[in-house]
């Protein structure tokens, strides 16, 4: 379960989410969709902690793939959920996804079935948030990992990545992804599609924010973790990109 220096990763299929430990304390980074729950509990369960050692819970953006389960573990726990201010609202509005492109899509073999996945899986009794605080771009969260907030709008207008900058890791969530959504491919890093972004120019100028980081484990929302520069990665995302349009 421990994908890099004290990040534990959850197995849902195309969908990611963390937990950052420090010292015994936990971080949710992410909440999958309300199924994914027991996944979650097992998996606190096999680390030796339970939901008592929650801190904190940030969302990178308020998609419904991201929120899952997070209010139950608010109720449960009393940890605040932290979100960017851009998506503050919709993080407390029901089935936020970007439908458009999804259903557009819905021929594809595996849109089809990450959308099955999402419907077995609660996508459509998600509780919405009641309750978030927000961040804002350079801020250094005072909880377990310490994450500091980066800005990266276009896929959202809230959406966030989060620097890990003593253990070198950046969780991107949909900022920058190594799997293709449309088609199921993992791979190197990539934009998501269009289609699948509230703005995609916005998306690509957001990737620029990156650039300086240096060498990382990059941890994203969807696909496998990718080591290297940072601008490396933008590169090749921008390159990407150049396919995909």
């Amino acid at each position: 379960m421990e994908i890099a220096n004290g990040v534990h990763h959850f197995d849902c299929g195309p969908f990611n989410w963390y937990l950052i430990e420090e010292e015994g304390r936990l971080t949710l980074v992410d909440a999958g969709f309300p199924g994914h729950y027991s996944v979650y509990k097992k998996g606190l369960e096999l680390l030796g902690k339970s939901s008592k050692d929650i801190e904190a819970i940030i969302l990178t953006h308020a998609h419904a793939d991201h929120i899952g389960f997070a209010e139950k573990v608010r109720k449960e726990t009393g940890a605040p959920v932290y979100v960017h201010s851009g998506d503050a609202k919709m993080a407390c509005k029901p089935l936020q996804l970007p439908w458009f492109g999804l259903l557009s899509n819905a021929w594809r073999t595996y849109t089809a079935k990450m959308l099955g996945v999402a419907i077995v899986n609660g996508v459509f009794t998600l509780p919405h948030l009641t309750k978030v605080q927000t961040v804002s771009d350079g801020q250094l969260l005072d909880v377990p990992g310490k994450p500091k907030i980066l800005h990266t709008p276009g896929h959202t207008d809230g959406e966030i990545a989060l620097l890990l900058e003593d253990r070198k890791i950046l969780i991107s969530g949909d900022t920058i992804v190594t799997r293709n959504l449309l088609t199921g491919e993992l791979g190197q890093p990539q934009l998501t599609n269009p289609i699948l972004n509230h703005n995609y120019k916005q998306a690509m100028r957001s990737l620029d924010l990156l650039r300086e980081i240096g060498e990382v484990t990059m941890l994203s929302g969807h696909g496998t973790p990718w080591i290297g520069d940072m601008n490396e990665a933008v590169n090749i995302a921008l390159e990407n990109s150049k396919r995909t349009n």
